[in-house]
């Protein structure tokens, strides 16, 4: 049974590996944290004070089902894959969805005041240097959220295309939320992409559009930099509500890391409004919760504080050159109430940094920490995905293969070569 109470925090990251369908890989995501999912629910201010009440009205209703079928027609494996999530949890799907709608619903229906109980946390740090190579990023979350969230790492494969990019393979490793579909925390699929999120809440939210995290679930089947602009400004379409992606493809040959800055589209226009900025080999970047370069009004007066306390205490460290550099950084608690890493030792406080993650992208790991990374020990070091060692290892083994087959050729010529010439004498 769910016992719908917040627990101290676990020392524990749990990981799932997972493969099938869309659906059977969501139905195994449910199934097994099925009893963390339904706790969630119960746990969750935001679902149940504020977009329950509001689905449950006409309008909300309508607005509801405006976005869902804006997704299905996108995006119908996705959907497939949070149905599988309900069934597997045996939850009711419109909770899960709600969820992924996050303020919309809210927002498009004028809903005054906004909800107080949204996160003001996340923060990202790109170190790219020719001997460091580095993704940090804090997840920050409500509180409900700690202990309520796992690492999946899952391999799809369709028998057909699916969606608007015809996708047919996907496999990745991704950090979710209970009852969240993979692709909104920290993530990296098989085509070396790596990439973090950093939640905006902007004021000019769109019904009937694509919510970012079905947007970034999108991005977990890009296979290089083109195709992870062109799932971000989903023309025809375009996002729905705000977010911060911090990406790289370990392919690159240039070694380019980016910032993109996503938004819904100030002109009505069907796609995404972006901006992008490139940090290259030898700079370093960081990013929270707030718009640097996108000109838009923002919600939420404590993500914006929140926002300026942490870009501020980074900006007292000298540039970070080492894993170690970033780990103190993702770890600083000299920021008072909105210090980076968010922990009081009680449950009273209304958002805490629930994991860390840190990619080396020159080592292709992860290190997982459910506490402090300043202080503590990684939970877990997983290897990275990455499609083209697969063809680099049978290149080596097809090279060690026919270097075997030429030794033995040469051997056998020489010992045939020398027992010919012992019988002729």
């Amino acid at each position: 049974m769910s016992s719908g109470k917040i627990l101290p925090r676990r020392q524990a990251v749990p990981v799932l590996y997972t493969r099938g369908t869309h659906y059977e890989v969501g139905f195994d995501m449910g199934r097994t944290f099925g009893s963390m999912i339904k706790n969630f629910l119960i746990l969750s201010k935001p679902l149940n004070e504020t977009y329950l009440p509001l689905y449950h009205s006409p309008k909300g209703r309508q607005i509801y089902n405006e976005t869902l079928g804006s997704v299905k027609d996108s995006f119908p494996q996705y959907i497939r894959e949070l149905e599988g999530v309900a069934d597997g949890a045996e939850v009711e799907f419109h909770k899960l969805f709600l969820l992924h709608l996050d303020e919309i619903l809210p927002q498009a229906l004028k809903h005054q005041p906004r909800s107080k109980n949204q996160p003001t946390g996340c923060s990202t740090i790109i170190v790219n240097q020719k001997n460091c190579r580095l993704l940090g990023h804090t997840e920050d979350a409500l509180t409900e959220t700690l202990n309520h969230y796992y690492f999946v790492v899952a391999h799809i494969i369709s028998d057909k295309p699916q969606g608007k990019y015809n996708v047919k393979e996907e496999h990745f490793m991704s950090l979710c939320y209970a009852g969240h579909l993979p692709g909104y925390t920290m993530s990296q699929n098989h085509h070396g992409l790596v990439f973090s999120i950093n939640t905006i809440s902007a004021e000019l939210l769109r019904s009937g559009k694509t919510p970012r995290h079905f947007i970034t679930r999108a991005l977990l089947a890009t296979s290089n930099v083109d195709d992870a602009f062109r799932v971000l400004k989903d023309a025809g379409v375009g996002a729905a509500d705000a977010c911060s992606i911090n990406f790289t493809f370990l392919a690159d040959p240039r070694q380019m890391c980016y910032n993109v800055e996503m938004a819904p589209s100030p002109e009505r226009k069907n796609e995404s409004h972006l901006n992008i900025k490139e940090v290259p080999l030898g700079e370093h970047n960081y990013h929270v919760n707030q718009f640097d370069r996108i000109r838009q009004d923002q919600a939420n007066d404590l993500m914006i504080d929140s926002s300026i306390s942490r870009m501020q205490t980074f900006g007292s460290y000298k540039p970070p050159m080492s894993e170690q550099d970033v780990r103190h950084m993702l770890g600083d608690v000299s920021g008072g109430v909105y210090c980076v890493w968010r922990e009081n030792k009680s449950c009273d406080e209304v958002v805490k940094t629930i994991a860390v993650g840190i990619f080396d992208l020159s080592a292709r790991t992860i290190s997982l920490y459910s506490d402090n990374p300043s202080e503590t020990e990684p939970h877990c070091r997983l290897p990275l995905l990455f499609k083209y060692c697969h063809v680099f290892v049978f290149r080596v083994l097809h090279f060690i293969q026919c270097s075997i087959f030429l030794i033995f050729k040469f051997t056998s010529d020489l010992h045939f070569g020398n027992l010919k010439e012992f019988k002729e004498n």
